[in-house]
């Protein structure tokens, strides 16, 4: 099953056991290109007022640590380019991608968001795949310049996961997105983030509440077929609160 924040099947899946948390944190889910807000003036994506004012060594905003831990273990002018500003762009991440590119191309092999491929016969085995992916993302800084990115994506002013829900409720009830009205901790009772604990039956009922609750914002049911309520602009804000709750009027 696919997953995504704007339409397309959107709920909640369950794999082995495990909580395959839909496209929430967007980040992971999106690619170079896909995502990421509304870029300004200058082609870089807002995701917080302090990363403005952010500039190395003098690191500021949510993330501050993390891009000054990131910018100093960037062995390329590229990744230290790219980090220097607390921000990463899709278009600057395709660009590290790139350089990641070059250095598999001998191998025989090509990386995007999330995958890597075999795009010419090699004879390496999977592990050894793997092995020369690690060895080129520590050439190019991939993982630095990624991480960075999928923190700003899926958590843009780094909040705390109960401090992060609570906005999220606060955004879909003041831009009255919430299918039927709910106190907040009957929201966060319906989250099925923060499960720990719970046993796989558990988490499987939490997650057809919750898609059964905000069914208006799947494009299509969980057979496949058309979803008739579904509300694609209404979906679209939905998916906007979910992603970056402060940062919307």
């Amino acid at each position: 099953m696919n997953a995504n924040g704007y339409g397309g099947v959107a709920w909640r899946m369950i794999a082995a056991g495990v909580l395959v948390p839909l496209c929430l944190a967007m980040a992971a889910c999106s690619g170079p290109g896909q995502g990421g807000g509304a870029a300004n003036a200058d082609g870089k994506t807002p995701s917080n007022a302090a990363a403005t004012v952010c500039k190395a060594p003098d690191f500021q905003g949510p993330y501050a640590a993390e891009f000054k831990l990131n910018w100093e273990q960037s062995k390329t002018e590229l990744g230290k380019r790219i980090l220097e500003d607390c921000r990463v762009t899709d278009a600057e991440l395709t660009e590290v991608f790139d350089a990641q590119n070059q250095c598999l191309a001998p191998y025989g092999l090509a990386s995007t968001k999330g995958q890597l491929s075999q795009v010419r016969v090699s004879g390496l085995s999977e592990d050894e795949m793997n092995q020369k992916n690690a060895e080129c993302a520590a050439e190019t800084d991939l993982w630095n310049v990624e991480s960075m990115y999928d923190a700003l994506q899926s958590n843009p002013d780094n909040l705390d996961a109960g401090a992060r829900q609570r906005a999220i409720y606060q955004c879909l009830k003041q831009r009255d997105l919430l299918p039927k009205p709910i106190t907040e901790q009957e929201f966060l009772d319906l989250e099925v983030t923060g499960a720990e604990g719970l046993s796989e039956e558990q988490i499987v009922e939490k997650t057809r509440k919750w898609n059964e609750f905000y069914r208006v914002y799947m494009e299509r049911n969980d057979d496949g077929s058309p979803n008739p309520d579904y509300d694609a602009v209404k979906a679209k804000q939905f998916w906007e609160c979910q992603t970056d709750a402060l940062n919307q009027q």
